[in-house]
C-alpha cells in the first residue's frame, strides 16, 4: 500500500508523453477536447486516457484496480456516457479513472504511474498540473469568458477557447513520436 506522502510543490514528475487538459470550470469542453485529441492521435499511435475527479462517482466494483479509504482507481471497460467511457469510445486503448481529493492525488497517481505504458497519454484533470510536467498542457475556457482558475496560468498552458461549437485550435498540430507529445506548426 502506498503511504501518504507530503508533496513538495517544486518537485514534479516529467511526463513528456502526456497531454494534460484542465479547464476554467464545468462544461467548458474539456472532455470533448480530450476525446478529439484521443481520436486524432489514435489513428497513428496507441493512446491511454486518464480522467481524474476529486469526487467519488458510482463505478463497477469489477473494474477496480486499487481502492483504499482515500482514493479509487478503475480501469474503464463499460460503454456509457461517463467522461472516462467517452475516452474509451474515442479510441483510447485503455482508460483509467482516478477518484481522489487533491490531498490524495499524489498517492493515487503514484500508484497508477507504476502501470502506465510509455505511449501517448491524454489526461483530463484539474489538479494534476501541480504534480507533473506534461509534454503539453492545455487550458480550456469559454470564448469571451474571464479566466477564474488563474492558478493554472503559472504553469504556461496553451489556452484554448471554445465558442460552443468549436475550438480556436487545430488538433492536427498535435503529434506523438519517440515517447513525446508535441505541437508541430506546419
Amino acid at each position: 500500500m502506498i503511504e501518504q506522502m507530503e508533496v513538495e510543490t517544486n518537485i514534479k514528475v516529467n511526463f513528456p508523453n502526456m497531454l494534460l487538459v484542465a479547464g476554467n470550470g464545468r462544461n467548458v469542453g474539456k472532455t470533448y477536447f480530450a476525446c478529439s485529441v484521443i481520436k486524432h492521435l489514435s489513428r497513428h499511435t496507441v493512446v491511454t486516457g486518464i480522467k481524474i475527479s476529486s469526487h467519488i462517482h458510482s463505478y463497477n466494483p469489477e473494474d477496480v484496480l486499487f481502492k483504499n479509504e482515500h482514493f479509487v482507481i478503475i480501469q474503464e471497460k463499460e460503454i456509457t456516457n461517463k467522461d472516462s467511457s467517452l475516452m474509451l469510445q474515442s479510441g483510447a486503448q485503455k482508460v483509467f479513472f482516478i477518484m481522489a481529493e487533491q490531498e490524495y492525488l499524489y498517492d493515487a497517481f503514484s500508484y497508477l504511474q507504476t502501470i502506465l505504458p510509455d505511449n501517448a497519454i491524454v489526461c483530463e484533470s484539474g489538479g494534476l498540473y501541480k504534480l507533473v510536467n506534461p509534454g503539453l498542457f492545455f487550458f480550456i475556457k469559454r470564448k469571451d469568458s474571464e479566466i477564474v482558475k488563474t492558478e493554472h496560468l503559472s504553469h504556461s498552458p496553451v489556452i484554448i477557447e471554445n465558442d460552443g461549437n468549436d475550438f480556436n485550435f487545430d488538433i492536427n498540430s498535435i503529434h506523438f513520436s519517440n515517447r513525446r507529445i508535441y505541437l508541430n506548426h506546419e
